[in-house]
């Protein structure tokens, strides 16, 4: 399996729409520059997009996951894993990671409130892509949905040239 990696754009966003989240391809629709903010990046097999990730940079270096999904006939292949991987690649190098400015660690943070048939494999790709730290941030009540969360610290070296 040979993944092709491509940044979404705002001019290409429509092909995309099926594989995030509702609220975030609105709120990315409405956006001038999708990708001064934002991380958007698509994963590619035999020709069409298998999978996408969006992710929200923080001035600090910690990043906000907020969309990722995998075509239903590419599940259970480790696209989602893998597009987190790229993900955190493009994240390292877009940051000035000044000598004890952040330290040797990103924050990847989400926030979710899901069904269960997507909630349970949700937080099982959490954990098994190092997610901890879950909770509950909002209990449901009154007909309002229970909102999650979880974080991962994603640990990389500094070469120094």
């Amino acid at each position: 399996m040979t993944l092709e990696y491509r940044e979404i754009t705002k001019e290409d966003l429509d092909n995309y729409k099926t594989l995030m989240l509702p609220m975030i391809y609105e709120e990315l629709s409405e956006q001038e520059d999708i990708n001064s903010e934002y991380i958007c990046i698509a994963s590619w097999l035999n020709n069409e997009p298998a999978g996408v990730i969006i992710t929200e940079l923080e001035g600090n270096g910690d990043i906000n996951l907020l969309s990722i999904w995998t075509a239903q006939k590419y599940r259970r292949m480790g696209i989602a894993s893998a597009l987190k991987d790229k993900m955190t690649e493009v994240a390292v190098n877009l940051y000035d990671w000044e000598e004890g400015q952040y330290g040797d660690d990103i924050i990847l943070k989400t926030m979710y409130s899901l069904g269960d048939e997507y909630r349970k494999p949700f937080e099982s790709w959490l954990e098994k892509n190092d997610f901890t730290d879950f909770c509950i941030l909002k209990n449901a009540e009154d007909n309002n949905p229970e909102i999650k969360s979880a974080t991962a610290e994603i640990h990389f070296m500094r070469f120094t040239g």
